[in-house]
């Protein structure tokens, strides 16, 4: 009979025990982390994502879902959708003219344009199924470059990758440890501003409704007043918009959406977001916009999908935007409830209630 070594034994016993300790340590925290009494004191998940607001609306998405038993409506877009879209009112505009009590979720995050939400619409698709899928969209996302450190940082993360199917073992146990995604949030308590950025991280939070929602409070000033490129404050806008032309690869990101009706039972529609007329000066004028118009209803209409200009709920009064872009605390009603009527008006067209009939998610 052959003997090992007591130094090798003893090593190997070692090594053993210390392995058998992480592995009771990694089980027990994520019992821990899975029970509802941590959710009370650490409410705020992460992924590891570096656009917190991002992990809030993946996350609050996921409550939804559990507490209404699915969604039927999902609302993809930049801030100006996060802050312009209510969906409780958007719902109850809908249950006026229907009777049908849609369940309605806002996945508004800023700074993503079309490119980056084209990858979160098929993970949302997949994942969700969603009767009706809404994408809010206006002309900056379509310059070619427009968002595209952000888009490139966004799209590089490894959870992100892995929710697309390209598989690795960072974004695998991100996914599916609750102890890690209670952790990640304040990985970086060492750092110098921790005490000054987590808790701007809950506050908006806390704010954003469970539909997704976060309101915003400013009214914007001097928005009536026409851009002078001549003015430090708009020549970067100018700068940015005055050539205006729409990127065939942006085409190609809304193509990639409107897609994915083919995967299922999800409907598309595309809605123009009713930014103040004084932003056309930027892009070269109304006939440019109207260009644009054309040019995107043609494109939708010809990949099965329905678009909802800009104009068609654009009675925002001045005091109801934050600035030329974003509508406010008084403005997001208003266009929620006219997109919520115009909602019933396409159900009837279409001969539809837009209610998702598979509950909850299909992860």
């Amino acid at each position: 009979m052959t003997r090992v070594p007591l130094q090798k034994k003893s090593a190997l016993t070692v090594i053993l025990s210390f392995i058998s300790f992480l592995v009771i340590i990694a089980a027990s925290s994520e019992l821990v982390a899975r029970t509802p009494w941590v959710e009370k004191i650490s409410p705020y998940r992460s992924v590891g994502n570096y656009d917190y607001q991002f992990e809030i609306k993946w996350f609050r998405l996921q409550d939804y879902v559990k507490q209404n038993g699915g969604v039927d409506v999902i609302i993809l877009g930049s801030s100006m959708v996060n802050t312009g879209i209510d969906p409780d009112v958007m719902a109850e505009a809908f249950f006026e003219q229907t009777g049908v009590k849609l369940r309605i979720f806002n996945f508004g995050v800023e700074g993503l344009t079309v490119a980056p939400n084209s990858v979160i619409a098929g993970i949302l698709v997949e994942r969700y199924q969603p009767a009706l899928l809404i994408y809010v969209t206006e002309m900056r996302e379509f310059v070619a470059g427009s968002g595209l450190d952000y888009e490139t940082r966004f799209l590089a993360d490894p959870w992100l990758r892995y929710e697309r199917g390209d598989f690795n073992l960072s974004g695998w146990a991100v996914d599916h440890s609750a102890a890690l995604q209670h952790y990640l949030p304040y990985q970086n308590w060492m750092r110098a501003d921790f005490l000054e950025t987590q808790p701007n991280y809950l506050q908006r939070m806390r704010v954003t409704t469970a539909s997704g929602y976060e309101l915003d409070s400013k009214i914007g000033q001097n928005i009536d007043a026409t851009p002078d490129p001549n003015n430090p404050d708009d020549a970067e806008n100018f700068a940015a918009y005055q050539n205006f032309q729409i990127d065939s690869s942006r085409l190609n990101n809304l193509q990639s959406i409107l897609d994915l009706r083919q995967t299922g039972e999800t409907t598309l529609l595309v809605v123009e977001m009713p930014v103040h007329p004084t932003f056309y000066a930027f892009v070269g004028g109304e006939a440019v916009h109207q260009q644009f118009q054309q040019t995107l209803t043609a494109f939708v209409e010809a990949n099965g999908g329905s678009f909802l200009p800009a104009e068609t709920c654009n009675n925002i009064p001045p005091e109801g935007r934050s600035n030329r872009w974003h509508l406010n605390y008084l403005g997001a009603p208003i266009f929620s409830k006219c997109l919520g009527q115009q909602l019933s008006i396409l159900a009837d067209q279409q001969n539809t209630d837009f209610v998702h009939v598979n509950m909850g998610s299909s992860k």
